[in-house]
Formats: C-alpha cells, sequence, structure tokens
C-alpha cells in the first residue's frame, strides 16, 4: 500500500527555495518603495515651483 504526501526532506526542499526567493525579492521590493518616493517627492517640488 502506497501512502500518499510528501517527505519531509521534500518539504525542507520548498522551504529553502521559498527563503532564498524572498531573500532576492525583499531587497528589490525595498529599492521599488524608496524610488516610488524619491519620484513623489520630486513631482510635489516640482509643483510647488
Amino acid at each position: 500500500m502506497r501512502k500518499k504526501g510528501f517527505t519531509l526532506i521534500e518539504l525542507i526542499m520548498i522551504i529553502v527555495i521559498l527563503g532564498i526567493l524572498a531573500a532576492v525579492a525583499i531587497p528589490k521590493y525595498y529599492d521599488l518603495s524608496s524610488d516610488a518616493k524619491n519620484a513623489t517627492e520630486k513631482g510635489v517640488v516640482g509643483g510647488v515651483r
């Protein structure tokens, strides 16, 4: 009788892969948010002039 499901090794590998993807994606997200903030500030300064 074959049991259905994932082994512990498979689950650990998925967690490791997700961790690596998160470690790559989070810094890029912060860079995008700081770029958006800078663009907003430049737009406000341009509107005041």
